[in-house]
């Protein structure tokens, strides 16, 4: 009988960490998803705006010339 009862105790906390590893996981999982910093898009950086500053003052330039 005392070998059933320490089957039952082990499977149990076998459980309760296989439980906190997949709980843990998961808020890493999220954690870097969230935190994990993204890429901006080359048109929104600053070097892509200030060339299409640039392409938008030499148009205007070209416009009051002609």
């Amino acid at each position: 009988m005392g070998v059933a009862v320490m089957a039952r105790m082990t499977n149990g906390w076998v459980f309760v960490l296989v439980l906190i590893a997949v709980l843990g996981a998961c808020i890493l999982v999220y954690a870097a998803i969230v935190c994990w910093p993204q890429r901006i898009p080359k048109d929104q950086s600053v070097n892509g705006i200030r060339e299409r500053i640039e392409d938008e003052e030499r148009q205007k330039r070209r416009c009051d010339r002609g």
